[in-house]
């Protein structure tokens, strides 16, 4: 879901040189030589001023290979802390490295340090592992059997923090791999948190089950993968064992926790926030998750169908091979073939459901839980078109369910964190920065400050008129505007020459017209500005004879036209273009290297796609709710008339007096010309390629559908501010 930065060539050679055999850095092949504890300092502890937490701590770089300690008043160190699952099943209980960071002052017991956690498979290093994967049904694969709970460990010893610390070596977290197309390095977002490090919050960080340098098996979006990192959290509270490294049984406490934990990251890690959250876990007090699935077939699917973002139907399965860092090096080959195993085990449930919700979606679906008990502050950008914005709508309707705080900020960006760690940006948020704004957040919630987070609205929304952010209390009101379809009789809408693409689809298909390859259902001029505030609903009935073509996709668009350009933001597949406001404006800390603040760049439209959605054609009961895209017991029958009601992803979109709001019913929504496989390949060709024809998601021109009539619910409020 996304990249990490590069690292110089020149370090890269370096440190394969000090890799350690076994394909793992950072272990102990036989006891160090004993080293000084780092001497501990005193101090004042945490400093709060203006309801935010102020800097405590001088700042020191980590990411050098001859990093130490030493004279450092942040330590930096890795422990491993053991699970209850043995997801390889080698006979003991998973270990998982984690990355921790915490100012001296909290390691020398001046005060107990509140902690950022944030869990994110990517951060042990991406794409080097290509898996050869056996075919369909080759061999059998219990995934029962990762969830084994052999006995614990026995401690051989227990070492002190300032102890451990002083034997830091910065290999285990700065290296690179040979085959590496990126040049990715482990943590290379270690330095993401250093506005809060400094200022007295512990940042601890784990890439998780199967990834360099920790055990078990990358299982990715399972529930192993949340347990594993939920017992970090229990770590941090002085509810779980952790080790110094994963041979000599050494214990280590996080005797410097206050046990007070806030999640954060995005997408992968926004996941994980909300997964680890979901289990109700003591310690963990609020989450800000940003653009992160809530409900993984909700990522790859829509209503009975894949949702376009991808080629073949095995997303899980990509995605688990690509942060199993653990499989880049020489590890046992028999370990090799038991995750190749388990991957095509997963390839396979995913093709067997083509777009389906099933068992196996639905044991990725935590928007379902019934166990949250923190707070949080939900980030996403309405623009996304990677975790679009109903994964945001469905995590904050189960913390509603449980009761819980929740608040959500939604900008005009994409697949993007306001404080965009690979760019050096931040964006004001009214009177503060994003990061001064998620400051007041974790010192209210964790510190029991009262402060300006405690009186933040439920929504806090960019408008997409002037871009200045606004809070809002609506969201998906009982205000229903409905527009009814413009031409009545039956209307054909074929795929043949249908654009499959999302971005052109404005500008080149819909163009206030019905055509061959999509209808124009309904129009109204708007007279009073009003914001559409919550997903749409259209309605339609619906026939097609052609039902011996696969992914028979029905899709509609809600576009804001007008007669003369306005301004808002047009993101497309990538993220937004951004203005300098001030070159390093954003002071993150005396030491710390500065953000520039910028704005984000809107842009004049005519035409400009407020929602969209899709859904099978042959799943007529396919509603909001994912579980309700189970397969059909009974397929439809061939020219019958069907009820369908496709539900666009939700938004925050404020409309202008003189536009109008035009809805069309078409093919194809969300696909990349990439997803023409099948049209220019034959199944032959495709083997020849390596790739399995059945793992292909069935692209296809050739079909058509009747409609008649239809309608479409838009919820709105009549004023955007």
């Amino acid at each position: 879901m996304e990249k990490l930065r590069g690292f110089a060539l020149f370090v890269a050679f370096m440190l394969l040189l000090t890799a350690c055999s076994g394909g793992q850095q950072g272990t102990q092949e036989e006891p160090a030589a004993e080293v000084p504890a780092i001497a501990p300092i005193s101090g004042d502890g945490l400093v709060i001023e203006n309801g935010m937490a102020q800097q405590i701590a001088s700042y020191t770089d980590p990411m050098k290979m001859d990093y130490t300690n030493e004279g450092s008043e942040l330590l930096r160190f890795v422990v491993y802390v053991e699970t209850d699952n043995d997801t390889d099943m080698d006979g003991k209980p998973d270990l998982v490295k984690a990355m921790v960071q915490v100012p001296l002052q909290a390691a020398s017991g001046v005060y107990k340090a509140p902690v950022l956690y944030e869990a994110r498979p990517y951060i042990g290093g991406m794409y080097a592992y290509q898996p050869q994967l056996p075919a369909a049904g080759e061999y059998e694969f219990d995934i029962e059997d990762m969830y084994s709970q052999p006995a614990k460990r026995t401690p051989a010893g227990s070492t002190t923090t300032l102890e451990h610390a002083a034997a830091v070596d910065p290999s285990d977290w700065v290296y690179t791999f040979e085959n590496d197309p990126f040049q990715q390095q482990f943590m290379g977002n270690l330095t993401t948190y250093d506005y809060y490090l400094v200022r007295g919050y512990a940042v601890v960080q784990s890439a998780g089950l199967g990834t360099w340098g920790s055990e078990g098996l990358e299982c990715c979006c399972s529930q192993a993968e949340a347990d594993a990192f939920r017992c970090i959290a229990e770590w941090l509270t002085g509810d779980r064992t952790a080790y110094t490294d994963k041979e000599n049984n050494i214990e280590i406490e996080a005797d410097w926790s206050s046990g007070r934990i806030g999640m954060t990251g995005r997408s992968y890690a926004g996941a994980m926030a909300f997964e680890v959250a979901a289990s109700g876990v003591k310690g963990v007090e609020t989450i800000v998750p940003v653009a992160g699935p809530s409900c993984w077939y909700e990522y790859n699917n829509t209503q009975g169908i894949p949702s376009g973002l991808f080629t073949g139907y095995d997303f899980i399965t990509d995605l688990a091979a690509t942060c199993a860092s653990r499989m880049f090096a020489d590890v046992d080959s028999e370990l090799v073939e038991t995750y190749e195993r388990y991957l095509a085990t997963l390839r396979d449930e995913q093709i067997a459901l083509q777009g389906d919700y099933g068992d196996f979606w639905a044991q990725r679906d935590f928007s379902k839980t019934d166990g949250l008990k923190c707070s949080a502050l939900i980030v996403q950008g309405l623009n996304d078109v990677n975790v679009r914005p109903k994964n945001f709508d469905l995590m904050r309707d189960a913390f509603l369910r449980c009761g819980c705080e929740v608040k959500a900020l939604l900008h005009q960006n994409g697949h993007v964190t306001p404080a965009n760690e690979q760019m050096k940006t931040d964006i004001m948020i009214g009177d503060h920065t994003y990061t001064e704004l998620l400051n007041l957040w974790f010192t209210h919630e964790l510190l029991d400050v009262e402060n300006e987070a405690a009186d933040m609205p439920a929504f806090t929304v960019q408008s997409n008129v002037d871009g200045t952010f606004y809070g809002a209390e609506e969201w998906k009101t009982g205000n229903i505007l409905t527009l009814t379809a413009a031409e009545g009789g039956e209307q054909t809408v074929s795929a043949e020459g249908a654009q499959p693409a999302n971005p052109p689809l404005v500008s080149d298909t819909l163009d206030g017209a019905s055509g061959s390859d999509h209808l124009l259902l309904a129009s109204q001029d708007v007279t009073e500005e009003i914001t559409v505030d919550g997903p749409v609903a259209v309605h339609v009935r619906a026939k097609s004879s052609d039902l011996d073509t696969d992914m028979l996709m029905l899709s509609a668009v809600l576009v804001d036209a007008a007669d003369e350009p306005f301004r808002t933001y047009d993101v497309g597949w990538e993220v937004l273009n951004v203005d300098d406001v001030q070159k390093k404006g954003v002071d993150r800390g005396e030491g710390v290297p500065a953000y520039d603040l910028v704005e984000y760049r809107a842009t004049e439209m005519t035409r400009k796609i407020v929602a969209y959605g899709s859904m099978d054609l042959r799943n007529p009961e396919a509603d909001y709710d994912p579980a309700s895209a189970v397969r059909r017991a009974e397929p439809i029958e061939a020219d019958t008339w069907y009820d369908y009601t496709i539900w666009l992803q939700p938004n925050y979109y404020t409309v202008q007096p003189g536009h109008r709001l035009e809805v069309y019913i078409l093919p194809f929504c969300g696909f990349s010309q990439s997803d023409l496989t099948l049209e220019v390949n034959t199944p032959e060709q495709l083997v020849e390629y390596g790739i399995n024809p059945d793992n292909v998601v069935p692209f296809s021109r050739d079909y058509s559908f009747d409609v008649s009539g239809g309608s479409a619910d838009i919820p709105v409020v009549s004023s955007g501010k």
